[in-house]
């Protein structure tokens, strides 16, 4: 006997907005399933207890969510704090993806104005930028095959500067705080490394009237001059000495993404001190090391190229490593003590190892 109390499909498409096939779709997805479904006729009936879920899917599904994530918020259901948590996430991700478009934007618009873009200027601190230099000089590649990695991205932004570099199996970030000059902010330089080279030693060993990057710490601060545009980088340094050069007209790959928080990070990751690992590879002379919460292991733990992973830890200071969710295929973060990401190092197949 037919339950009258339950919602044929098109009432329910009516009350909530999804169509007729979409509500079919949720159906073999598995997502909302109908509380009936006539064995001769196939007609799927709803209870009304429903509308409110298929409600939810219409406006999820509005906003872009993935399939998964819009499951995921029902089964969460009645816990709405986990539900909310999941919407703000998805959130995050959108106005990531718009600020990385804006971005991208602002670099096109760089492209297509080509030699008559005017280079942004921005003023840094001469100490700051030779040790911005430093922390992610050694993660540049030096293969050719890759000549877009074997540079450091010098990118203004609106509280400074950040540089990077990568050779595919680790990611060095650094971010220099500086006075922006005004200009716009899609201008970015690619320096090749002979060219970011000549520049850490210039920071290092120009005196600067004694008060250069190699000052001692009780020194006024030096300010340096960046002319930074697409094709050319200029900095002009405290002693008045220019360091310029043409920049890579290559696509640097896109590392932002990389940087955003997910903001779905367990509520207790496992982390490292850097100190303690720092101690822990001291004296090693293994290709490759574990890490796991209590540091350096012989046998378990993530596989890290023992090198890469002693540089990457040099460059933080006192921060932290974060280490993936067991079982998930991640990089280990580093991390300095004002929680911005430092570095990012892949880990080693075990099957590669010797």
């Amino acid at each position: 006997m037919t339950d009258h109390r339950l919602l044929p499909i098109g009432e329910l498409s009516r009350a909530s907005g999804l169509t007729v096939s979409a509500l079919r779709f949720y159906d073999r997805e598995g997502v909302l399933v109908p509380t009936a479904v006539d064995p001769a006729t196939g007609y799927r009936r709803y209870s009304p207890a429903q509308a409110h879920d298929a409600r939810l899917l219409a406006g999820m599904r509005r906003v872009g969510m993935p399939l998964a994530e819009m499951s995921a918020v029902l089964e969460s259901l009645p816990d709405t704090d986990a539900a909310e948590d999941l919407l703000a996430a998805h959130l995050r991700r959108l106005e990531d993806g718009l600020s990385d478009a804006r971005r991208e934007v602002a670099r096109l618009t760089g492209l297509l104005a080509g030699p008559r873009h005017a280079p942004h200027e921005i003023v840094v601190e001469a100490r700051a930028l030779a040790r911005a230099l430093d922390d992610v000089r050694y993660a540049a590649s030096a293969d050719p095959d890759y000549p877009m990695l074997c540079a450091v991205l010098l990118e203004p932004h609106a509280e400074g500067v950040r540089l990077v570099a990568t050779d595919r199996y680790r990611l060095a970030v650094a971010e220099v705080e500086g006075a922006p000059g005004g200009n716009d902010v899609g201008s970015m330089s690619l320096l090749p490394t002979a060219l970011a080279d000549r520049l850490r030693r210039a920071l290092w060993e120009e005196p600067g009237g004694n008060s250069g990057a190699g000052a001692a710490q009780g020194q006024a601060a030096q300010p340096v001059t960046l002319l930074v545009s697409p094709a050319r980088c200029s900095a002009t340094l405290p002693g008045g000495t220019v360091v310029e050069g043409d920049c890579l007209d290559l696509d640097f790959p896109d590392y932002r993404r990389l940087l955003h928080d997910p903001g779905t990070a367990r509520a207790t990751p496992t982390v490292v001190p850097v100190a303690d690992i720092l101690a822990g590879l001291s004296g090693r002379a293994d290709r490759h090391v574990h890490l796991d919460g209590s540091g350096v292991s012989d046998a378990s733990g993530l596989l890290l190229d023992r090198a890469f992973l002693w540089e990457a830890a040099s460059t933080v200071g006192e921060g932290y490593a974060v280490l993936p969710a067991e079982g998930e295929i991640a990089p280990l973060a580093l991390r300095d003590t004002e929680d911005r990401l430092v570095s990012l190092l892949m880990p080693v197949r075990p099957e590669v190892t010797p």
